[in-house]
């Protein structure tokens, strides 16, 4: 079952150029307009777990900053905003949850 792939859905923010990069419904990032990766959002189902992946997230060194916000950018109640993400930690993530979105339909 690891055939996924992730297809990003890209959404125009503004005009001149700055993008929403929907991974997953639970992962997304957003670009400039060179396509440099500013921030990247990790969407949770409560305030408790955002948390705990924030404090994570920072103790590990996977970013260089990182605020827990009630979500402006992914369906989910809550969202981790993150600066400097690992690339790896990004698409380990969206796998992730596309994995568990696809176990849900089947």
């Amino acid at each position: 079952m690891n055939s996924l792939e992730i297809k990003v859905k890209k959404v125009e923010l503004t005009s001149d150029g700055w993008t929403l990069n929907i991974l997953s419904p639970r992962v997304a990032t957003i670009t400039s307009p060179m396509g440099v990766r500013k921030t990247t959002y990790f969407g949770f189902d409560s305030k408790e777990k955002a948390k705990t992946f924030q404090n994570w997230i920072i103790r590990k060194n996977k970013c260089s900053q990182a605020i827990v916000r009630p979500s402006e950018r992914l369906p989910t109640p809550w969202e981790v905003k993150a600066w400097d993400t690992e690339e790896s930690l990004i698409v380990q993530c969206a796998l992730k949850d596309l994995q568990e979105n696809a176990a849900i339909t089947l």
